[in-house]
């Protein structure tokens, strides 16, 4: 019960983005990534415009076998690009993976690469998007994740994979 508890509350203490979309929004979320992942995660993000460029951050923390997560910062390039009835987005992000298992201690890394979202209204609005950047932390990895979000205002559904939670499923509040 203790563990449990302590589980969540430090669940409920990260701020959390997944698998964002290229161009920033306000969500706040809980999810559950694959058991095999044994995560339990909250979602938030939130964007700000220093010097007149979308940015956002978010800070993810998920909580299972040890606690692991990733402060995500983006900018947005190349807002509003039109493919066909769709919106394209392309920006970058810079990512800094943390993890923390008892026996292993603490690990520390840093990602950078592109971001695309693929917004398409076909009824339901939808959001694709995919980030596949390099890291270094320790030794080089590839940092990737892609995701769809479903939009049903003022929530959406997100369901994913990324490198540091693997398989997710989340469901955002959007402000």
């Amino acid at each position: 019960m203790k563990r449990r508890l302590l589980a969540l509350l430090t669940a409920l203490l990260g701020l959390a983005l997944a698998a964002p979309p290229a161009y920033p929004e306000n969500t706040a979320g809980l999810g559950y990534a694959h058991p095999a992942q044994g995560a339990l995660f909250l979602s938030a993000g939130l964007p700000f415009t220093p010097l007149g460029l979308d940015t956002g951050a978010a800070l993810e923390l998920a909580v299972g076998n040890g606690v692991r997560g990733a402060l995500d910062l983006g900018v947005l390039a190349f807002p509003g690009l039109t493919a066909g009835n769709a919106y394209l987005d392309l920006g970058g992000y810079l990512r800094l993976p943390f993890a923390y298992a008892s026996p292993g201690g603490l690990g520390l890394g840093v990602a950078l690469g592109p971001r695309v979202g693929l917004e398409i209204e076909a009824g339901l609005p939808l959001t694709l998007t995919g980030s596949l950047g390099l890291g270094f932390g320790p030794g080089f990895f590839l940092d990737y994740a892609a995701g769809l979000r479903a939009y049903l205002e003022p929530v959406a559904l997100d369901l994913g994979y990324d490198r540091t939670l693997g398989l997710y499923a989340g469901l955002l509040y959007l402000w």
